[in-house]
């Protein structure tokens, strides 16, 4: 249904492909894949309606994306740019997930 490709910092890609929400039961789960130059991750977000479960899953790729490896060192590129132009919960923000140097000892 929908992909957003991410550039990282010393070459390569990451893919997000994200499917159509679905029904799951009484609610609906929207499946996405992270493709990564050596590995693929899936999962989804669910909603009790499709567009809540886009949402969601949208959501849920971001903090994916943010929390990786490449994504705590700020390697990770959309269009150039750090903001990857997807959603995050309102309480969480990518720079929640960016590795910060330890403080220097006293």
């Amino acid at each position: 249904m929908l992909e957003r490709r991410f550039e990282l910092e010393g070459g390569g890609e990451v893919v997000l492909t994200v499917e159509a929400p679905r029904p799951d039961g009484q609610d609906f789960r929207c499946s996405y894949r992270i493709a990564w130059p050596d590995e693929t991750r899936d999962f989804y977000g669910m909603g009790v309606d499709s567009l809540q479960a886009l949402m969601l899953g949208l959501a849920n790729a971001h903090v994916d994306l943010l929390a990786s490896p490449e994504g705590r060192r700020g390697e990770l590129r959309w269009l150039g740019m750090g903001d990857l132009g997807l959603p995050l919960a309102k309480n969480v923000t990518a720079a929640d997930f960016i590795d910060k140097p330890d403080p220097p000892a006293a």
